[in-house]
């Protein structure tokens, strides 16, 4: 059996050993603790901006206005959260883009890799994805490249696309008319023969009558 150490230092030792036993603990419970994505920082990635602009079915610069959290249907764990952002320019997806204020969601879970809850008041660089259930959301995936803007992002994101435009509202549809078919006009002379035959018969009566009168 192994004697323990004795005086200063098996107490410098038990000291040691019981600081970092709590320190494994504490990062423990922190990484159990922490949601995912909590504070919608990008998940690690090693896709390039390029490619992830390619990808996505528009890219622009936004605020976040609010957001709501609601529970995940069909048994999925985590919430899926709504974000009203106020849209600045867009780089890519002006046809997509129609409104100055879009909604695009995130999501949280125990697990993988989400974004989460994107911050109130604060300017992202958004790579999203129509929603196929709902037309005019965007999903905004936690590896899809949406960051809080910063001038590097923004540099990457202007040398692929460097005219981007704001929001520009969609064109009311247009009205349509329908062609109808007219018939010829009828000549005047057509069309005043009748009139002009009951006068003639009409004079050709007086005349008859005023011979018969008169015998």
């Amino acid at each position: 059996m192994t004697p323990r150490p004795s005086g200063p230092v098996g107490v410098l030792a038990t000291l040691l050993v019981a600081v970092l036993l709590g320190s494994a603990l504490l990062l423990g419970l922190g990484a159990l603790l922490a949601p995912a994505g909590a504070t919608g920082e990008k998940c690690d990635s090693d896709t390039t901006v390029s490619s992830q602009a390619r990808q996505a079915a528009a890219v622009f610069t936004g605020s976040v206005v609010s957001s709501s959290a609601e529970r995940r249907s069909g048994g999925q764990r985590g919430v899926d959260l709504t974000h009203q952002v106020a849209v600045d320019l867009v780089y890519k997806g002006t046809s997509r883009i129609t409104d100055i204020e879009v909604e695009v969601m995130t999501t949280r879970s125990s697990g993988g890799c989400d974004l989460g809850r994107l911050q109130d008041g604060t300017t992202y660089v958004f790579f999203v994805s129509a929603d196929p259930d709902t037309e005019g959301v965007f999903v905004a995936a936690g590896d899809s490249g949406t960051a809080a803007s910063d001038a590097a992002l923004l540099r990457e994101v202007e040398d692929i696309f460097p005219n981007p435009k704001p929001p520009v509202a969609a064109e009311p549809p247009s009205a349509e008319f329908e062609r109808l078919e007219l018939d010829e006009p009828t000549p005047l002379t057509r069309a005043l023969a009748p009139g002009a035959a009951l006068v003639l018969i009409g004079t050709l009566g007086l005349v008859l009558a005023r011979r018969l009168g008169r015998h």
